[in-house]
């Protein structure tokens, strides 16, 4: 008798571990993330797409994130141990977090969950950005100060927020530039300098 309660709580916990790890009116939905540290170290959680924190319980100082099945950048917010990081878009489905630091916990949502107009992406590109002197910055439209992490000396700006030059805040190395629109969606920096941080807000 023992030994069946035994073998029928064991295939409980079997079963309610291997269950997806979020439900809603649509299903049940969920993704894994993988947290990458230095020298190839690295963890993975599964994360419910539910908007709800959820903990890492890892100390290890994470420089970029991946997953398959998540838009990271998009749908996800870091909660770290110092301030909000940066996500910057490198290889596919790998985006990098400026500075490394390490991560205490991380929501994601999906679909209605994920309000599109929430965040907005910069591109800042340098002289050449035919050949990859640019890179991107996803800035929540809430004020928060988002570090570029980025030295390249910065000449024009590509965005589909209209707002951009009244309602970002650009923290430039030398003094403040003039953003001068050249095309739609398409800003002039001058003069061309590095871009420290970027705030912006609806």
């Amino acid at each position: 008798m023992q030994l069946t309660n035994i073998l029928s709580l064991a295939g409980l916990i079997t079963l309610t571990s291997a269950a997806p790890t979020a439900c809603g009116a649509n299903g049940c939905v969920g993704g894994v993330i993988v947290f990458h540290g230095a020298a190839g170290a690295q963890y993975s959680l599964t994360v419910p797409l539910d908007g709800q924190d959820h903990a890492t319980n890892n100390v290890l100082s994470i420089s970029s994130v991946s997953s398959d099945t998540i838009d990271v950048g998009k749908q996800c917010t870091l909660h770290t141990v110092d301030y909000t990081p940066a996500l910057v878009e490198g290889p596919s489905h790998t985006w990098v977090v400026g500075p490394p630091q390490q991560v205490l916990s991380i929501n994601c949502g999906g679909g209605q969950a994920v309000d599109p107009t929430t965040y907005i992406d910069i591109e800042f590109q340098g002289a050449d950005p035919d050949k990859g002197a640019k890179y991107s910055v996803h800035v929540p439209l809430t004020g928060a100060v988002i570090p570029t992490n980025n030295a390249l000396s910065i000449s024009t700006m590509v965005s589909t927020f209209a707002a951009l030059p009244t309602n970002c805040h650009f923290d430039y190395v030398d003094y403040q530039a003039a953003l001068v629109l050249i095309a739609p969606n398409k800003w002039a920096a001058g003069p061309p300098q590095q871009i420290r941080s970027v705030s912006c807000h609806a």
